[in-house]
């Protein structure tokens, strides 16, 4: 149960993560060919859209949107799938004060606004928090997917609340992660754009794919490592 409330999870912070791109790109006038639920390959094409094909995948975690190539060099549309990620968890935390929620102070109940108006307060202290907490950062105490799993199974043992404000923190986390300045995230691609613009010269493809694959590469040997170090700790 636990792996299946995790996937839920991931898959609700991932497609808020691309609806930022898409609907940024909408705004800017780029043209999304798909958004797609889940990764490839595909099931079915749900439905069109003002010229995007909705599609679903067979590996049902997550999601993308594939965009024309303008997309990928506006800094707005790049930024904006960490936009939504701040502004989901500002959302859920919201909803946790306004349903009421234990903690060291007591029970803490808002009304309406008061909810909205210390969701933000507590999404922006948190981000702060996350931030400063990465100059500190002991990568052994990084959490992969498998310890995540555990972790969400005794939070949803404690309730709703629990999970929606540990779902809010996560989102915070995985905006701030992909703003990290590696070609394979947003924060990487928002760094090439702002290099290209000071050299008034584009990347050649050839280093574009050097640059995105390698860094790829470590995002990936990084997983497997903390994964490996998850699994670990439970045997």
């Amino acid at each position: 149960m636990s792996v299946i409330i995790f996937l839920i999870i991931l898959s609700v912070l991932v497609v808020a993560h691309e609806a930022g791109h898409f609907f940024a790109a909408k705004r800017v006038g780029v043209e999304v060919q798909e958004f797609g639920l889940g990764f490839p390959p595909r099931i079915k094409k749900l439905f069109h859209w003002r010229g995007t094909d909705f599609s679903l995948n067979w590996l049902l975690f997550g999601g993308f949107v594939r965009m024309k190539e303008e997309g990928e060099r506006n800094i707005f549309v790049l930024i904006s799938g960490v936009l939504a990620n701040f502004l989901l968890a500002w959302l859920l935390f919201s909803i946790v004060l306004i349903l009421g929620v234990e903690s060291q102070d007591g029970f803490i109940q808002r009304g309406l606004l008061g909810g909205v108006w210390h969701g933000l307060l507590t999404t922006g202290k948190l981000t702060w928090l996350t931030l400063t907490a990465l100059f500190h950062l002991n990568v052994a105490e990084v959490v992969g997917p498998v310890g995540l799993v555990g972790i969400v199974g005794q939070v949803a043992s404690s309730g709703l609340v629990y999970l929606l404000y540990f779902t809010a923190i996560i989102s915070i986390n995985l905006g701030i992660i992909n703003l990290v300045p590696l070609p394979a995230l947003d924060g990487g691609r928002i760094l090439i754009v702002l290099i290209v613009k000071m050299r008034q010269r584009r990347l050649s493809l050839r280093t574009f794919n050097i640059l995105n694959l390698t860094s790829f590469a470590l995002l990936i040997i990084l997983m497997i490592v903390i994964t490996v170090r998850d699994i670990g700790h439970l045997l």
